[in-house]
């Protein structure tokens, strides 16, 4: 269970990210109200699926989950370069303010997570 739940994890932050990234890119004073409500469900869905893998592995993450967390965490560091030179070179085409909220707390939530997912899907035998 908590395996499919890690994974679960990891489907909802693939499609909530795509919110605030199809956000940004619309760039509009207005975005579809639909676009936001499906953004508020899937997050909501994303932070509640987080928190149970992260309380329920809690006790089980060994000191080689939190490396490969930590070597994960590097490579997604790497994201941050990426988007100061899209910033630089899209500039006003892109709605930062939403683009820049939406990602950080994902991306936050993931970097919190990402010992307990890694946990969750090396421990538990498949069903």
């Amino acid at each position: 269970m908590n395996r499919i739940l890690a994974r679960l994890c990891v489907v909802l932050f693939g499609a909530s990210t795509a919110f605030p990234v199809a956000a940004g890119l619309l760039n509009t004073n207005t975005p579809p109200t639909w676009l936001g409500v499906a953004d508020v469900v899937v997050g909501g869905l994303l932070f509640a699926a987080s928190a149970s893998v992260a309380s329920r592995q809690r006790d089980k993450v060994t000191t080689d989950d939190r490396v490969r967390a930590f070597h994960v965490s590097q490579m997604i560091f790497g994201i941050i370069p990426a988007l100061l030179i899209v910033f630089f070179i899209a500039g006003d085409r892109i709605e930062w303010r939403v683009l820049v909220i939406g990602l950080a707390w994902r991306g936050w939530l993931l970097l919190y997570t990402l010992p307990y997912l890694i946990s969750a899907v090396r421990r538990t035998a498949p069903p």
